[in-house]
């Protein structure tokens, strides 16, 4: 097989599968919860802006984005377990693939900083004196931080340079030298093109191309069932300590086993903490407007209720459950659902409170709860 069929072959897949599960996102119910958080933080930028003083180190922040671009790394191979033994025979053949790889992955890379560096550049023109031709050259070296970000892994580079450069030209703009970042990100850039690799590291990339099919799965698992999902879980000894105290009961089996799992999935507890946080800076943002503040509460609540979903689909799979009388499953998985969504309303509330005084964030509360009900009795 060829370096061009391989890849038309594997490309024109990967395509396909995404697609597929970009369809279903498309229809499922939380694509409206979306669309309105989206809108609803475009407002709350917006209003920000306005009220945006003239002194604001705008130069600081459009620096950490070039900071923040390089933590994120997601790159593409599109191979398989079962290349490490077909493509064996074929590797001296493969530069003509490796060529193809690092240029889509290049393109990605770049491609995901055009939404922040829009964001981020509207603030950046208000508070500094800039032209066109200073705006298009960071553009350009905060492209090339994206497309170093995912290369890097390809050519097993440690992230530490990438972070290294990326620093550099971050601290460079916000010096006000903007226009000399792209001399650092250049750099980067010849770097790795000399520390390329002359022929395929097969496992290394095949392993690469898992943990990003994963990442998309746990996307698309907030929208629909993904069986190809593999779930991670951290122990927590303290939460599970107390999950614990739960008696052992046949009845109460459900639960033990689903608090359990939700206290330990990275679809659980983290979901939640990143929902109430980033709810809670949207509210400091529109501070001043009583209804963003109170929208705020439905908005987040009600995404996260939704994403909670497959947390308990792992359990539910599991032959035990099926067959054994453990109580009513149901029963307990809404009582989870209940809990963890009280719990967060109350604590967005408090927080809306706080920061903008205004009482009809109870209206918001109650709105955010008959969210969370009507998601927990669908389950």
């Amino acid at each position: 097989m060829t370096s061009s069929v391989l890849w038309r072959t594997r490309y024109q897949a990967a395509m396909a599968e995404m697609t597929k599960y970009t369809r279903y996102m498309a229809n499922g119910g939380l694509l409206f919860t979306v669309y309105f958080v989206v809108l609803y933080g475009l407002v709350v930028y917006g209003r920000f802006l306005d009220q945006l003083d003239p002194s604001f180190p705008g130069n600081l922040v459009m620096g950490s984005l070039f900071i923040l671009l390089a933590f994120y790394r997601s790159t593409r191979t599109f191979l398989t377990e079962a290349d490490q033994v077909f493509l064996l025979p074929s590797l001296p053949h493969l530069a003509g693939y490796m060529k193809r790889i690092r240029v889509y992955n290049a393109l990605f890379g770049m491609i995901r900083a055009v939404i922040p560096f829009l964001a981020v550049s509207v603030l950046y023109v208000r508070t500094e004196e800039t032209s066109p031709i200073g705006l298009f050259i960071l553009f350009v070296a905060l492209s090339m931080i994206g497309a170093a970000a995912n290369l890097s892994k390809l050519e097993g580079v440690g992230h530490r340079l990438v972070l290294l450069y990326a620093t550099g030209a971050g601290i460079l703009v916000m010096l006000g030298m903007g226009s000399f970042s792209i001399v650092v990100t250049g750099l980067l850039l010849l770097t790795l093109h000399l520390k390329k690799q002359d022929q395929l590291p097969l496992m290394e990339w095949i392993a690469l191309e898992q943990e990003s099919r994963d990442r998309f799965y746990r996307i698309a698992n907030w929208f629909v069932d993904v069986p190809r999902l593999s779930t991670t879980y951290k122990r927590r000894r303290l939460l599970s300590h107390l999950v614990e105290k739960i008696g052992f009961d046949r009845n109460r089996t459900f639960d033990y086993l689903y608090m359990k799992q939700f206290i330990r999935s990275t679809d659980g507890i983290g979901l939640i903490v990143r929902l109430t946080l980033i709810g809670a800076v949207f509210m400091w943002l529109g501070k001043d407007n009583e209804w963003l503040v109170v929208l705020a509460l439905p908005a987040f609540s009600g995404l996260t209720s939704f994403q909670l979903a497959p947390f308990t689909r792992a359990i539910d799979s599991h032959l035990l459950t099926r067959l054994l009388p453990f109580g009513d499953a149901t029963a307990s998985k809404r009582k989870v659902l209940r809990t963890t969504s009280f719990l967060q309303v109350m604590v967005l509330t408090g927080i809306g409170y706080g920061i903008s005084g205004f009482p009809t964030v109870i209206a918001g509360a109650v709105l955010a709860l008959v969210i969370a009900e009507y998601y927990a009795r669908k389950k």
